[in-house]
């Protein structure tokens, strides 16, 4: 059994991936168990096999401890860790390959409190990894850029698990935008070029200074550009948790041709 984190900042489109992801695996005979924490939802494009908001009510909470949303949601968080061996019984009864958790929208709340880590290591402390959200609309700038891969290494840390990081909403790039992204790793100096032309200098040295840093402590990984809309890269997102989870061997399942018309309802 293999669990799968969705995590990325709000609107990055966890919950779409999340969706066609499941399906995805599904159409290649893998049984997938979809698990919601985030108890705010107000509507889910997929049917949780296992839904936070069935333990937790986030309008509850708000009333009975007269809190606003902020601080109803970092009580939910808390909340939430005292369910997980509950929520681990119902997501492992049926015995599926993979469990797909979707993280909360507000995703500081999973990935930066100790709720969060109590979570993962309850539902399953080995066997575990994470995919990291970007979205693509961020790349367009380079300190953007540079932001949102300090926090998905800020991720990686406080989690202390394998990342996988991805470029969600890929279908929205450009062709010189996928030019300039299929360079971004291969050549340090390339990268620091681009952040070189920014507008404001002192940004263009800080920018430049943490793509450096990141460099140095080999958190600069690959990144998958991903579409739910088109399907692009989710042949590459399963390899990439195949390699994480068997040593790269394909184990559990041939993927075979795919389009993304096989998992549309």
């Amino acid at each position: 059994m293999f669990y799968v984190y969705f995590v990325g900042t709000a609107g990055s489109g966890k919950s779409t991936l999340v969706d066609v992801f499941s399906r995805w695996l599904r159409d290649r005979d893998q049984d997938v168990t979809v698990v919601n924490l985030d108890p705010g939802a107000k509507w889910l494009p997929y049917g949780p096999d296992v839904d936070v908001r069935d333990y937790i009510s986030f309008e509850k909470v708000m009333t009975e401890l007269t809190l606003g949303p902020n601080g109803a949601f970092i009580a939910c968080a808390d909340m939430i860790a005292s369910f997980a061996e509950r929520l681990k019984e119902e997501t492992e009864k049926d015995n599926p390959t993979y469990v797909l958790v979707d993280t909360p929208g507000q995703m500081e709340l999973f990935a930066f409190r100790e709720a969060g880590r109590a979570i993962i290591s309850t539902l399953c402390s080995e066997r575990t990894a994470v995919v990291y959200l970007i979205d693509a609309s961020l790349m367009r700038k380079p300190s953007s850029l540079a932001s949102s891969l300090l926090l998905s290494a800020s991720v990686r840390f406080s989690l202390l698990k394998p990342q996988v990081c991805i470029l969600s909403k890929s279908d929205l790039l450009t062709k010189k935008d996928r030019e300039i992204a299929s360079r971004w790793f291969e050549h340090i100096e390339y990268i620091s070029s681009i952040i070189g032309k920014e507008e404001n200098p002192l940004l263009g040295d800080f920018s430049r200074s943490i793509m450096l840093t990141l460099t140095e402590l080999e958190s600069l990984t690959n990144i998958i550009p991903v579409s739910s809309i088109t399907g692009e890269g989710l042949d590459e997102l399963f390899a990439e948790l195949q390699r994480i989870f068997a040593g790269g061997e394909e184990e559990f399942v041939d993927v075979g041709p795919f389009r993304i018309d096989d998992i549309w309802y």
